[in-house]
C-alpha cells in the first residue's frame, strides 16, 4: 500500500501597510552560509516490555538510514534530553527546548504477534506537528527484517523531505538543492519512488524561491506527469484531483515568472472549470487575465471570493479589475466594506480598504481601528505609521526579532503596503501624490525578501505586472 505523505498546515500570516519617502532598507539576501538543519531524534518508546528490543532495534535502522541519507545534505542528527511531547503544545515547547528544528519521537507495541511502530514530529518554522503513515508487521514472517530496514529508508527519505519547506521559508535555496539532490529512489518501493510528484513539486518550489521561472516550470510539469502516470493506472481521486489543481497553480506561476500569461490562462482555465472551489487556481488565473490586460474575466472569477468577503488577495485584484470601469470607485469601496465588515480584527483588512478606497474619512476609520486594537501585533505598526502615530524609524525598528524568518516576515509586510500607498498617493506626507517609482521599488524589495510563502508575496508580483502595463501614473 502506498505511504500518505505528511501533511503540514501553513497558517497564512496577517499583512501590513506603509510609504516612507527616505530610501528603503537593502532588501533581504540569502546568508552567505546557510545554517544546518537539525532534527532532534528521542529513543522510540516501547509500549509494552516485549516491545523493548524492536524498539532499540528500529531506532537503530532509522538512525543509520539518515546517515547514509545524510553525507552531503546539511542536516544534523541529535538526541536530545528532552521528554518525549504528548500533546501539540508540548511538542512545540520540547522542540524548543532542545533547540531543534524538528523533534522526532515514536513509540513500538507488540502484542498477539504484532509489531506497531508509530512516529511523529513537529516542524519550528512551519509550527505544526506531522503524523507517518501506520507501520505494523507480522512477527516471525521470514520479511520483516526487510520490511523493517525499509520503512527505515522511508522515514529518513520523508523526514528529509519535511525539512525542505522550512529551509524554504528561510530563504536557504544552497541547503534545499542539496537537500532535493539527496532525495533519489534508493531501493524499488522506497518513500521517493513512491512520491515522485512531491519531490518535483519541491524543485519547482525551489524554482519559485529563487525566481527561475524554467525551473519552476520543469518541477511542477514533472509533479503533474507523475498525476497522470498514476491515473493511467487509477481512477481519479479527490487526492489526485486536489494535486493536479495544485500543481497546476505551481506551473502557472513559472509561467508568470516567464512572462507568458496566456499559457497560464490555457492551463488553470479547465482546472477552475472542473474543479470550481479551488480558491487558489482561482486566484492565480484572475492575476493571469489581469497581466495580459483583461480586467472582465477577473471580475466574473473572483465575484463569488469578493460576495464572501473572507479572501483580501481577491478583494484587491477585484478592486484592480474594476478601476477603469463606470461604477469602479463604488464597486471598490462595496468590495473592501464587506471585506471589513467579515474580518472586523484583521488589519490586512482595514489597511487594503485605507490604499484602495479614497475618502477622508478612511484616515479616521483606521485611527479608530488602531486605538480599538492597541495590543496587536503585526501588521498594526503600518497602520499606526500611515495614521501618523509612528515615524517610519520606528517602523523599521519594529521589524526587527531574534528569528530572521519573523523578521523577513514583517518585512516583506512593510514593503509590499509601502508600495501600495506609494500607488495610491497615500504616502505620510505625500497625500494625493501617487509614485510609479516608489511602488516599484517597494514591491520589488518585498519580493527580494523571498518570502514566497507569505500572501503579499503574490500580490507584490501582481502589482508589478499592474506596473509594467503603466496603470499607476508618477506624478514626482
Amino acid at each position: 500500500m502506498r505511504p500518505l505523505p505528511c501533511l503540514v498546515l501553513i497558517a497564512s500570516l496577517a499583512c501590513a501597510c506603509t510609504a516612507p519617502q527616505t530610501p528603503a532598507p537593502e532588501p533581504d539576501t540569502a546568508p552567505a552560509t546557510e545554517p544546518r538543519y537539525v532534527v532532534g531524534l528521542l529513543p522510540l518508546r516501547p509500549v509494552t516490555p516485549e516491545a523493548a528490543t524492536e524498539a532499540k532495534a528500529q531506532e537503530a535502522r532509522l538512525l543509520a538510514s539518515l546517515q547514509e541519507l545524510l553525507r552531503n545534505v546539511p542536516m544534523d542528527v541529535v538526541h536530545p534530553t528532552v521528554a518525549a511531547p504528548a500533546s501539540v503544545d508540548e511538542a512545540r515547547v520540547r522542540t524548543a527546548e532542545a533547540k531543534v528544528n524538528a523533534l522526532v519521537w515514536g513509540e513500538v507495541s507488540q502484542e498477539n504477534g504484532k509489531l506497531t511502530v508509530k512516529l511523529s514530529s513537529f516542524e519550528s518554522t512551519v509550527g505544526a506537528p506531522s503524523s507517518f503513515w501506520p507501520m505494523e508487521y507480522t512477527l516471525g514472517d521470514a520479511k520483516t527484517g526487510e520490511l523493517l530496514e525499509l520503512d527505515a529508508l522511508r522515514l529518513a527519505q520523508a523526514l528529509l523531505q519535511e525539512s525542505l519547506l522550512p529551509m524554504m521559508m528561510r530563504n536557504q535555496p544552497v541547503n534545499v538543492r542539496a537537500t532535493l539532490e539527496a532525495l533519489v529512489s534508493k531501493r524499488p518501493k522506497d518513500w521517493v519512488e513512491w512520491n515522485k510528484d512531491i519531490i518535483e513539486r519541491r524543485w519547482g518550489m525551489l524554482g519559485r524561491l529563487t525566481r527561475d521561472g524554467a525551473l519552476t516550470e520543469k518541477g511542477y510539469r514533472g509533479a503533474l506527469a507523475d498525476v497522470a502516470a498514476w491515473r493511467a493506472n487509477h481512477d481519479a481521486t479527490p487526492s489526485t484531483n486536489a494535486k493536479e489543481a495544485f500543481y497546476s497553480v505551481g506551473l502557472a506561476r513559472g509561467f508568470l515568472l516567464h512572462g507568458k500569461p496566456q499559457a497560464a490562462v490555457e492551463l488553470l482555465t479547465p482546472i477552475v472549470k472542473r474543479m470550481p472551489e479551488d480558491v487558489e487556481s482561482r486566484l492565480v488565473l484572475a492575476r493571469a487575465y489581469l497581466a495580459m490586460g483583461d480586467t472582465v474575466q477577473p471580475m466574473v472569477l473572483l465575484q463569488s471570493l469578493v460576495d464572501e468577503g473572507r479572501n483580501p488577495a481577491a478583494a484587491r485584484m477585484y478592486v484592480a479589475a474594476v478601476a477603469a470601469t463606470y461604477s469602479g470607485a463604488e464597486l471598490a469601496s462595496r468590495v473592501m466594506d464587506r471585506l471589513v465588515e467579515k474580518n472586523p480584527d484583521d488589519t490586512m483588512a482595514w489597511l487594503l480598504r485605507y490604499l484602495t478606497v479614497p475618502g477622508a474619512a478612511r484616515v479616521a476609520e483606521l485611527k479608530a481601528f488602531t486605538a480599538s486594537h492597541a495590543s496587536a501585533d503585526w501588521p498594526l505598526p503600518v497602520a499606526r505609521y500611515l495614521t501618523g502615530e509612528l515615524d517610519e524609524q520606528s517602523l523599521w525598528a519594529a521589524t526587527k526579532d531574534e528569528d530572521s524568518h519573523t523578521e523577513r516576515i514583517r518585512r516583506i509586510q512593510v514593503h509590499y503596503y509601502l508600495g501600495e500607498a506609494a500607488r495610491a498617493g497615500r504616502q505620510p506626507g505625500h497625500e494625493g501624490s501617487p509614485s510609479a517609482r516608489d511602488a516599484k521599488r517597494h514591491f520589488e524589495a518585498a519580493i527580494a525578501t523571498h518570502a514566497f510563502h507569505h500572501p503579499t508575496y503574490d500580490l507584490a508580483d501582481f502589482q508589478l505586472e499592474q506596473l509594467r502595463r503603466g496603470l499607476v501614473a508618477d506624478r514626482h
